[in-house]
């Protein structure tokens, strides 16, 4: 679905727009401040490209899409673009709307002199991708209210069981799954009924018990192979997910006493 029509103009006072958004709902913003930035500045120096953008007849956004990049970071602001306000989008920050980006400041900031009617397609596809990554952010979020999908618990589970031999932080698998570590902790224990943590754990023994079974591997080793440097932590966590120590569980499945 295509959200943008065309650019409607070129608007250099913040304080104008609010009055604008009625009629023009969509708004593309561009500005370096200054400011320390995640990126460094096209040219060294401050600048501020606001535009407003006519939607598309079929297209009615619910409130007013302020759109754009700030000292480098992608997200979005209220009507009033109030730069304290300014919230970043992480899903916004791609490299295509990292490469339209370059462009259009460099164009805008050397060429200023120049008739820019060139770049008005260039302006409202930028505009057209960024609401589109941005309904993107809204669908995911109305899907994960009712938990992650199997394919996202599949895909945390094999990162899991890829870097098992390490400790594994609840932060990589939010990054993983895209979302904010908060975020992920809740839909995550909504959707398996263990915590990150749990989940974890829970793989990493149950892979150290198949090497106890498969392998001649030296508890000392089983232990570090599942991340766990510390042999007595090892064995304590092991005897309390399965009630009996590694070396015994070894012992009792040789001689047949316990089935795997």
């Amino acid at each position: 679905m295509k959200y943008v029509s065309h650019i409607h103009q070129g608007i250099l006072d913040r304080k104008s727009i609010k009055n604008l958004v009625h009629k023009y709902p969509i708004i593309l913003f561009l500005i370096e401040d200054g400011k320390k930035s995640k990126k460094e500045s096209v040219s060294g120096e401050n600048y501020q490209f606001i535009y407003t953008l006519n939607p598309m007849p079929n297209f009615k956004p619910k409130t007013p899409l302020v759109l754009g990049m700030h000292n480098g970071v992608f997200g979005t602001m209220k009507p009033e673009m109030e730069i304290e306000r300014f919230e970043p989008i992480p899903i916004l920050d791609s490299p295509l709307s990292n490469q339209l980006t370059l462009y259009l400041v460099q164009e805008l900031l050397f060429c200023p002199n120049e008739d820019k009617s060139y770049l008005e397609n260039m302006i409202a596809t930028m505009a057209d991708l960024l609401v589109k990554r941005y309904y993107l952010q809204e669908e995911l979020s109305c899907n994960l209210q009712m938990g992650l999908t199997p394919f996202l618990v599949q895909k945390i589970q094999h990162y899991v069981k890829k870097h098992i031999d390490r400790p594994i932080l609840t932060s990589e698998l939010a990054k993983v799954a895209r979302l904010s570590l908060h975020h992920f902790i809740r839909v995550f224990k909504k959707t398996t009924g263990e915590t990150p943590h749990q989940f974890i754990m829970r793989l990493k023994l149950e892979h150290a018990k198949k090497l106890l079974i498969s392998t001649e591997d030296s508890i000392i080793q089983v232990g570090m192979g599942v991340g766990c440097d510390n042999p007595s932590h090892f064995s304590q966590l092991f005897k309390t997910n399965f009630g009996i120590p590694p070396l015994k569980f070894r012992k009792a499945y040789h001689i047949n006493m316990l089935s795997a």
